[in-house]
């Protein structure tokens, strides 16, 4: 086989792999904004909001804020900035939660987030009634990551997928979770 002919097997098998690799990731760039998919707050959803800034997630059993921590519920809105702490001091300040009010409140773990937000939306991947004006942001979960002790998991909001080789050392805003 000659020159050319190598040359064009190996594009070949460049495209090939390529393609495969393509094939296998999920494109979101197509999924609508969630507040383009939800436009009411009677929209078919798996959430009971509840009084306080808080709502059931019905197949979980979870209880979650529906602002970040710092923000307050206001006339259906979040309100405020959220509180951005490193993981340590996220975590701390759970704890704190869970002793002044006497509930099991904490951040969420890594396989919990993705099943309260939202698969088939993105622009945050949440339901903009029962998390209005959620930040586009990574947010930290209790979970550890699997690699080196300064790295901890987080969720990123815009698309509800977790990372574990976050600096547990950045601030960045949380939710709570208590239940299940």
């Amino acid at each position: 086989m000659g020159a050319i002919g190598k040359h064009s097997n190996r594009v070949l098998l460049s495209s090939l792999m390529l393609l495969t690799v393509l094939a296998g990731c999920n494109d979101q760039r197509n999924q609508p904004d969630c507040s383009d998919v939800y436009k009411s707050r009677i929209d078919e959803n798996d959430f009971d909001v509840l009084d306080g800034g808080i709502a059931l997630h019905r197949p979980t059993g979870l209880t979650v804020t529906q602002c970040a921590v710092g923000q307050r519920m206001s006339n259906f809105r979040c309100r405020g900035n959220s509180l951005k702490l490193s993981w340590d001091d996220a975590m701390a300040y759970a704890s704190e939660v869970a002793e002044k009010t006497g509930e099991a409140w904490r951040l969420p773990e890594k396989g919990e987030i993705p099943k309260i937000l939202e698969n088939k939306c993105i622009n945050p991947a949440a339901n903009p009634f029962v998390f209005p004006g959620l930040e586009v942001a990574n947010f930290w979960t209790a979970s550890k990551g699997l690699h080196q002790d300064k790295f901890r998991c987080s969720i990123y909001s815009y698309q509800g997928r977790v990372f574990c080789r976050q600096a547990r050392d950045i601030a960045q805003p949380f939710l709570l979770v208590k239940g299940n």
